[in-house]
């Protein structure tokens, strides 16, 4: 699948995250995340997130890493965690948080909001993870060509384990829909799992096995009926 890195809704996407990262400090830490704090302090992140997942001594990259919050939060998980955004803000301040946290900054990517192919080189991590990101991107065909890409990054036996909004909620797109024109990103318009069946068949299809889910109660700041963790395996 080839999508042109400048389409409508990349580059929209692109200037709402520069522009809230540039807003980001130590001193105010919302911008971006929303409710910072509140997610550091979820507890469904530590208990569904990685359900079942052996993380000790393990490579991660977190897709969608922003100012670097859960890079700090699960660093004692890992062995090392990477990143990866579509902003170069948004890294330049997750240098400034991991700094402060005295946590080793590890190798920070930005990639093109269509693909990772920022990262040339194939099966070097054992985890991809994701949280508050997937669901804000409300095409289809970029999900999937990230999903694609997830596969390739992941060594064989890796892991992906994401978080994304379930159930309805207002202004957001079919999980199937392909919202170019959407004007707004995080929560101005999101997508919506509306059956676990459809994150199970894209990740088959991709060539992933295990797939397995839990449906939550919806954590800070979001308008979905639920969240949905789901972990799938490279065979």
């Amino acid at each position: 699948m080839s999508i042109d890195n400048n389409n409508k809704y990349t580059v929209m996407q692109k200037y709402v995250y520069d522009d809230q990262a540039s807003l980001w400090s130590l001193k105010d830490k919302n911008p971006v995340v929303g409710f910072f704090d509140q997610h550091n302090s979820w507890n469904d992140y530590d208990v569904y997130l990685f359900k079942n997942i052996d993380t000790k001594d393990k490579i991660a990259l977190d897709f969608g890493c922003g100012p670097g919050r859960n890079i700090v939060k699960f660093s004692k998980k890992f062995l090392r965690i990477d990143g990866v955004d579509i902003s170069q803000i948004n890294l330049d301040k997750a240098h400034i948080w991991l700094k402060e946290n005295n946590v080793t900054i590890p190798n920070l990517y930005v990639n093109n909001g269509v693909d990772l192919s920022c990262i040339a080189q194939d099966a070097i991590y054992d985890v991809v993870f994701s949280t508050i990101c997937m669901q804000h991107i409300c095409v289809h065909d970029i999900r999937y060509s990230l999903f694609q890409d997830f596969y390739r990054l992941l060594k064989s036996g890796g892991d992906i384990c994401i978080q994304m909004g379930y159930g309805a909620r207002e202004y957001s797109s079919g999980y199937y829909d392909n919202n170019y024109d959407a004007i707004g990103t995080n929560s101005f318009c999101d997508t919506r799992v509306e059956n676990p069946d459809q994150l199970k068949n894209d990740l088959e299809k991709i060539g992933f096995v295990d797939f397995n889910f839990n449906i939550r109660p919806v954590g800070p700041g979001d308008q979905h009926q639920n969240w949905i963790f789901f972990q799938a395996k490279k065979p």
